[in-house]
């Protein structure tokens, strides 16, 4: 086969390989690839007019500087615009969609360190309440009984990740208790005041 068929025929594959590494993934085999075929192209290219024709060569070597970039641009900038390019990309979410979302996990990083209780058994995943809010968590991958008491640690998304709560960090319980103990006789019981008047007269003496 023709040098100079193999060297224009390896440009054009590779030219195609960088398109199609823009909107395949392929873990950089495509571009690997588009080396491979770069490379092979200029040595053909070299072997076919680099003694009979400089010129061609250096002409072939331009026309490769030039289309190469200008196709990567037009691959990126057009095509995701044409109905082709929008078939096969898939459209990023809206600004509607994004700023609530984002709200969302500002808030409930708030909530980060907090201790809140189990409403429903975790299964890994069920409801929680945390000041007076009832909001979706998941475990560590354990089972949590409800009524439980559990530390937020971590919030990806809106996804609230939760583990059991140690003695340590479980809130204080307030018990109300009576400021006389109950059988202490030093303590004297108050006295009402009489609510009518004294049923007694005071005299004058000498």
């Amino acid at each position: 086969m023709d040098d100079a068929f193999l060297a224009i025929a390896l440009l054009a594959l590779a030219t195609v390989l960088i398109v199609a590494e823009i909107f395949i993934p392929s873990g950089g085999i495509l571009a690997l690839s588009m080396f491979a075929s770069l490379f092979a192209a200029f040595y053909y290219a070299w072997a076919a007019w680099w003694e009979s024709n400089p010129t061609m060569f250096w002409g072939f070597t331009a026309f490769a500087v030039v289309v190469i970039p200008s196709v990567t641009i037009l691959a990126l900038v057009i095509l995701p615009k044409t109905k082709f390019g929008k078939r096969i990309l898939l459209a990023g979410p809206s600004e509607e969609e994004v700023v609530p979302f984002a709200k969302e996990e500002e808030r409930l990083n708030g909530f980060v360190g907090l201790i809140a209780k189990t409403i429903t058994p975790l299964n890994p995943s069920g409801m929680v309440s945390i000041d007076r809010e009832r909001i979706h968590a998941y475990s560590e991958g354990l089972i949590i009984e409800s009524g439980v008491d559990v530390k937020i640690i971590k919030v990806t998304g809106t996804r609230v990740l939760v583990r059991e709560a140690r003695a340590d960090e479980k809130p204080l319980e307030v018990v109300e208790t009576n400021s006389t103990p109950e059988g202490d006789s030093s303590a004297s019981p108050k006295r009402a005041a009489p609510d009518g008047p004294l049923d007694f007269e005071i005299s004058d003496t000498e």
